[in-house]
């Protein structure tokens, strides 16, 4: 991405702009300057930073039953789906009574889907985020749909108002409060369709009615201390779900560090209608010494805690288990490091569990074109475990034509459906054309318990490029 500055003067008499899509991928990142001259000659500057992406995807899926009658497959649907994606992001806007003071963005996606279609719409998209921020001194609010992230909330997407100032002494406080965005599956309360064949849809509108969305709102804030090298917050959220409670938490969160050689780190969440931890952890990271790099955390979780109470598969969550583990990286040589990690887990219901793997990589040529890497993993858990074997080869075949290929080997110690082993073969070619213009081809075969056969192949074609305002005075 480039960045361009534009200066107009105060009488403006335009600038020329030229825009190009791309059909694959299109990034284009501007910064404009703009300079009104008074009468004593001298320049103000305003600025402001315009960042626009543009994505497309190309599917091709055919859809199938099986088995048919005396095991044949039966072709259903052959669907093309074509999908388009936009983020808009404006900064540093200039209003009539403040300069740089209004933040703008938008991000969505838009699909049409070519084929045989029967029970799917045709014509899709939806609205990402799309917010406006207003920022004076140490506070800002904003308006429209965006995303609130904290550890109380973890990650929710809702249309409303969320206000954040600076109070001084390191300390901020941020709120937030509106309706939830809900997901597409939300739309039907019940199952509109039985079985997955036609004759045995549900045409009762009362499956198919639309859910109000007065009933689901959700709020909360945090408040943060940071300096230096010691930060962290408290946090609380709370959602409802057709007026129903569906998450009240408390979300905790220190740092320490960095120091010399170490950080400290802590989360946790605490669900208080059910008054248990639903997730918290502590972990150390550290460098000990130059060429090595250690980890090491705690971990508690019961991830039922982590669906809604309103959810049906909140009974059906897993039981919630503790686990210690810890990562170590080091570098032998510039060309020759290893790495290894391991955990030792406790489960709330069955045995012990435990996992680890080590693996190395090499650069085996001067030029460091040629990558190898070899790993090899163990896991021990309740149900069952097994032994893995990967192996990647990665390199620069010539200037403009790069490849990988990797192996996966997987050894159960029980069998599943009668099969002790699976095989993942994968491999891709790139080939960069010009500097805007690459294609990339890459293919996988599978062997598993579920498939004696998966074969896949996907041709990628991209097109990247700037466009430029040129001033005119």
């Amino acid at each position: 991405m480039r960045r361009f500055e534009v200066r107009k003067a105060k009488r403006r008499r335009g600038a020329r702009k030229r825009f190009a899509g791309c059909a694959a991928t299109c990034v284009v990142c501007l910064s404009s300057l703009a300079s009104a001259e008074p009468a004593e000659r001298g320049y103000h500057p305003d600025r402001f930073s315009l960042v626009a992406k543009s994505e497309s995807h190309v599917g091709l899926f055919q859809r199938a039953l099986l088995p048919g009658p005396r095991g044949t497959l039966i072709t259903t649907e052959t669907v093309v789906p074509l999908e388009q994606y936009v983020l808009l992001d404006a900064r540093g806007l200039d209003t009539g009574w403040d300069e740089d003071s209004v933040d703008v963005e938008f991000s969505g996606y838009g699909q049409v889907a070519l084929g045989a279609l029967e029970d799917e719409q045709r014509l899709d998209g939806d609205i990402q985020t799309f917010f406006v921020r207003y920022r004076r001194g140490p506070a800002q609010v904003q308006l429209g749909r965006q995303i609130a992230m904290s550890p109380a909330a973890r990650y929710v997407r809702f249309d409303g108002a969320a206000v954040g100032a600076e109070l001084g002494l390191g300390l901020d406080v941020n709120t937030y409060g509106g309706f939830t965005v809900l997901p597409r599956w939300n739309r039907a309360p019940g199952y509109a369709s039985l079985g997955g064949l036609p004759e045995a849809r549900v045409e009762d509108p009362r499956v198919l009615q639309t859910v109000s969305r007065s009933g689901y709102w959700l709020a909360g804030g945090r408040l943060g201390y940071s300096q230096d090298v010691v930060g962290g917050g408290l946090s609380f959220h709370e959602q409802r779900e057709d007026t129903e409670l569906a998450r009240r938490n408390l979300g905790l969160d220190l740092r320490a560090g960095p120091w010399q050689t170490a950080t400290l780190g802590s989360n946790a969440l605490f669900d208080t209608d059910a008054t248990r931890f639903a997730d918290a952890r502590v972990w150390v990271d550290a460098e000990p010494w130059d060429p090595l790099n250690v980890s090491v955390e705690y971990l508690h979780t019961e991830p039922a805690l982590l669906l809604s109470r309103q959810s049906v598969l909140s009974v059906f969550g897993g039981s919630g288990y503790e686990e210690v583990s810890g990562s170590a990286e080091l570098e032998v040589t510039p060309a020759l490091s290893f790495e290894g990690e391991g955990g030792f887990e406790i489960y709330d219901e069955g045995r012990p569990g435990s996992r680890g793997e080590v693996g190395g990589r090499f650069l085996a040529d001067r030029l460091r074109r040629v990558v190898v890497r070899l790993g090899y993993a163990r896991l021990i858990a309740p149900e069952n475990g097994y032994q893995s074997l990967r192996g990647g080869l990665s390199s620069r075949l010539m200037p403009a034509v790069s490849g990988t290929l990797e192996v996966y080997a997987y050894f159960y110690d029980e069998a599943i459906r009668g099969y002790r082993s699976s095989t993942v073969y994968a491999g891709t070619l790139g080939y960069q054309a010009t500097p805007q213009l690459d294609v990339l081809w890459g293919g996988s075969i599978a062997r598993s318990p579920y498939a004696s056969l998966d074969a896949q192949t996907q041709l990628r074609l991209r097109y990247a490029f700037d466009s430029s305002l040129e001033a005119r005075k």
